[in-house]
């Protein structure tokens, strides 16, 4: 019985297969951001979207990739945020974060909950709702602070809308939380809110309270 070979054309339908198939390449994340408030957005406005690694809780997340629009409308502001599926592995977690600021830079608005990228290894829908910044919050750079309480001592590394908590041999990530006065940042289990020079801690079950920031730090 004579075996008859594979068409060309049946090769070059399974070589285009497998090229589509590929998960290298570049690919494309859009959505939007937008905000509760009654609140326009002021002249020169930058909207910035990023896609986060935050897969390890003892470290700054790592950016995959990012996009700054000055938008010419009110919200909410559509995105295409460009990446390269070589970059995204599914044993990894992703998260998106999007902030507003106005023209001097100043932070204004920021997602203070969590917002997955992936689930199951598939595009989620990206509306990505930002949250008005209180007045005399911390600026868009890094603020780093050491606090001691109850023999306690620690340092904070306080980034928009996230706390780096750091104790001796343990770091803990803490996305920002709503507060009617002062900065708060929870995971649901560790809790750290400051105001002024002041803080409370509730670590493991116990509540620090009485922290103060040292100005000679020991830690």
């Amino acid at each position: 019985m004579r075996l008859r070979r594979p068409s060309l054309r049946f090769g070059l339908l399974a070589l285009c297969l497998a090229a589509c198939a590929s998960p290298a390449g570049p690919a494309q994340l859009t959505g939007a951001v937008t905000y509760r408030e009654r609140i326009a957005l002021p002249a020169g406005a930058v909207v910035r979207v990023a896609l986060l690694d935050v897969s390890l809780v003892d470290a700054p997340a790592r950016v995959i990739a990012e996009q700054e629009i000055r938008p010419t409308h009110q919200v909410p502001i559509p995105f295409a945020l460009e990446y390269d599926r070589a970059a995204i592995d599914p044993e990894r977690r992703y998260g998106l974060r999007a902030t507003i600021s106005d023209a001097d830079g100043r932070l204004l608005w920021i997602n203070v909950t969590s917002h997955p990228a992936f689930r199951e290894g598939a595009l989620e829908a990206a509306t990505i709702l930002v949250q008005r910044v209180q007045e005399g919050a911390a600026p868009g750079g890094p603020r780093m602070r050491v606090y001691a309480c109850d023999g306690l001592a620690f340092r904070v590394e306080v980034t928009p809308g996230r706390a780096l908590l750091r104790l001796r041999g343990r770091s803990i990530d803490l996305p920002a939380a709503p507060s009617g006065s002062g900065a708060k940042y929870s995971d649901g289990s560790t809790t750290f809110w400051s105001k002024g020079n002041e803080a409370l801690l509730t670590l493991d079950g116990v509540e620090h309270s009485g922290c103060r920031v040292q100005s000679k730090p020991g830690l």
